[in-house]
C-alpha cells in the first residue's frame, strides 16, 4: 500500500538541509518534492495545493526543536498533516443506541460492495454482535447470489427477495427483529458511473428506511476519479464515512488522501486482501506513518495477537531462546506469518518495511515463500529434526521433490542458520514483543531469501 507515494516522500524528505531555523529556500525545496510526490500519486490537484499550504504554515520560520534535525522537523510536520488529511479517524462502526443498526453500503460497480459487506458483517459479529447481509442489487442476479454464498460460508444471516427495494429493506428489518440481528448490512445496487437512477434509488431507500450510517464503498485505485465519485455521493445521498477497498493492490494512495476532502467524510475501514478478515480500521495516524516508511509496529502487533497460536507461538520462541531452531519451528513460523495476511502487507508495518522487501528481490514474496514451504515439506522428518544431516545427495532429492534447484534448497538453509544466529542471540537476551526475527529473516540467507 502506498509504495510509490512512500517512496517519492522519503526521497523528498532525504533532501532537506538546514540548521537552527528552517529557511524559506530549504522550506520551498522540500515542498516542491512533496507537491510532485503527491501529484505522481494521483492525488487530487487541489487536494495537492491545500495540503503543501498547510505544511508550508507549519515549518515558515519554525525553530528546529531540541534534539531534531531539519529533515525531521519536515517529517513531523507532513505526517501531522497527513493525519489532518486523512481525517484522524479511529472509529470503526458505530452502533445505534436503540436495534438495529442499519449500514447503507453504496458505490460505483465493481468498488467491492458485496465482498465488504460480509467483510463488515464478520467485523460486527468480533464485537459481539448479531449481522445480516441484506442483497438488494436486483439489477446483477449474480451480485444476489454472490453475497449469498458468501454469507452462508461464514455463517452469516442473508435476507432478499424480488419487487422494489425499500420493500425488500423493510422486510429484512422484520425478519431481523424476528431472528435477533441487531446490524442489518444493505448492499445496494452499483453502476459503472453515478447516475440520477442510482441517485434515485438510494434517495427512496434512505426516505423509507432508519438508516443509522451510510458508507460508501470505493476502489482504492480509483485515483482522480475519487473527488468527482465522493462529491457526487456526498451531494445525492448524504455519506457517514468511506471504506475503501483493494489497498493491497493500491501503490500510489491517491484516492485515500483525496477522498476525505472530497466526500467531508473520515475513511473508515481498509480492504487489505481478500480474505473474509481482511478489513481493517482505517487509523489514519498509523496510514500517515506507514505511508512516510515509519511502519505500523501497533497494527502488527494486533493482527499477530489475533492471528497466531499463543502456544504454538510460545512453543517456538521457548526454542529459539534455547537455540535449537528446526525446520519444524521454521514451518510453524512460515504458517503463522501468511496466517497475519499477505507478507507485503505485513512488511509495510514494520519500520524500513520499504527496504525490507527491496532485499526480497521485487518478486512475488508469496510465491518465493510458498516455494520455501515446499521446500520445508519435501524434508523428511530427521532432516527437518536434525538440519545438518542434510548432504549433498539429499539436498539433490529436496530440491527434486519440491521442483526447485540445489541453489534454492541452499538459500533455504542459509536462511534458516540466519534465524539459528537469531536464536542464539535471542537467548541472551530479555524478552521483547513483536518480530523481531523477520528482517533478519529476509536480510540474510543469500539471494531473493
Amino acid at each position: 500500500m502506498f509504495e510509490t507515494l512512500s517512496a517519492r516522500l522519503t526521497e523528498a524528505l532525504r533532501k532537506v538541509t538546514g540548521r537552527g531555523v528552517l529557511r524559506p529556500e530549504d522550506v520551498d525545496a522540500a515542498l516542491r518534492e512533496v507537491r510532485l510526490a503527491l501529484l505522481e500519486a494521483d492525488v487530487n490537484f487541489k487536494v495537492v495545493k491545500q495540503f503543501v499550504e498547510r505544511v508550508r504554515a507549519r515549518l515558515t520560520g519554525v525553530e528546529i526543536s531540541p534534539g531534531l534535525t531539519a529533515p525531521q522537523t519536515v517529517v513531523r510536520a507532513v505526517h501531522e498533516e497527513l493525519v489532518e488529511l486523512l481525517g484522524g479517524n479511529a472509529t470503526g462502526l458505530k452502533y445505534a443506541n436503540a436495534p438495529p443498526t442499519v449500514v447503507m453500503l453504496v458505490g460505483l460497480q465493481g468498488s467491492g460492495k458485496t465482498t465488504t459487506a460480509v467483510k463488515l458483517a464478520l467485523f460486527a459479529r468480533r464485537d459481539h454482535h448479531r449481522p445480516m447481509v441484506v442483497g438488494l442489487d436486483l439489477r446483477r442476479p449474480a451480485a444476489v447470489e454472490q453475497l449469498r454464498i458468501l454469507a452462508e460460508r461464514e455463517k452469516v444471516a442473508f435476507h432478499s427477495g424480488s419487487g422494489a427495494v425499500e420493500s425488500i429493506a423493510a422486510g429484512a428489518l422484520q425478519e431481523a427483529a424476528r431472528t435477533g440481528a441487531d446490524v442489518v448490512i444493505l448492499d445496494t445496487a452499483g453502476r459503472l458511473h453515478a447516475d440520477e437512477e442510482l441517485m434515485d434509488e438510494l434517495v427512496r431507500l434512505k426516505r423509507r428506511i432508519a438508516v443509522t450510517e451510510t458508507v460508501l464503498v470505493a476502489d482504492a485505485m480509483t485515483g482522480q476519479d475519487a473527488v468527482k465519485l465522493g462529491e457526487a455521493f456526498g451531494q445525492k445521498v448524504g455519506l457517514d464515512g468511506v471504506i475503501l477497498t483493494k489497498l493491497d493492490g493500491d501503490s500510489r494512495g491517491g484516492a485515500a488522501l483525496s477522498l476525505r476532502v472530497a466526500s467531508g467524510q473520515s475513511i473508515r475501514f481498509g480492504g487489505t486482501g481478500e480474505k473474509p478478515a481482511d478489513l481493517e480500521i482505517f487509523q489514519a495516524e498509523r496510514v500517515a506513518s506507514r505511508i512516510l516508511g515509519m511502519g505500523d509496529v501497533l497494527s502488527l502487533i494486533e493482527r499477530a495477537e489475533s492471528a497466531l497460536d499463543k502456544q504454538q507461538a510460545a512453543e517456538v520462541e521457548r526454542r529459539l531462546r534455547a537455540g535449537q531452531l528446526n525446520f519444524d519451528d521454521f514451518l510453524t513460523q512460515i504458517r503463522q506469518l501468511r496466517s497475519m495476511g499477505s507478507l507485503e502487507g505485513v512488511l509495510d508495518m514494520l519500520p524500513g518495511g520499504a527496504a525490507l522487501k527491496s532485499q526480497v528481490g521485487g518478486q512475488d514474496t508469496e510465491k518465493e515463500i510458498g516455494r520455501m514451504e515446499a521446500i520445508i515439506l519435501s524434508m523428511t522428518p530427521p532432516e527437518r529434526a536434525r538440519p545438518e544431516l542434510i548432504d549433498g545427495a539429499r539436498r539433490r532429492r529436496i530440491a527434486r521433490g519440491s521442483g526447485t534447484q540445489p541453489s534454492d534448497v541452499n538459500r533455504v538453509l542459509k536462511a534458516r542458520d540466519a534465524m539459528q544466529k537469531l536464536a542464539r542471540q535471542m537467548g541472551r537476551q530479555p524478552r521483547q514483543r513483536g518480530l523481531a526475527g523477520l528482517p533478519r529473516l529476509f536480510g540474510q540467507g543469500g539471494g531473493n531469501w
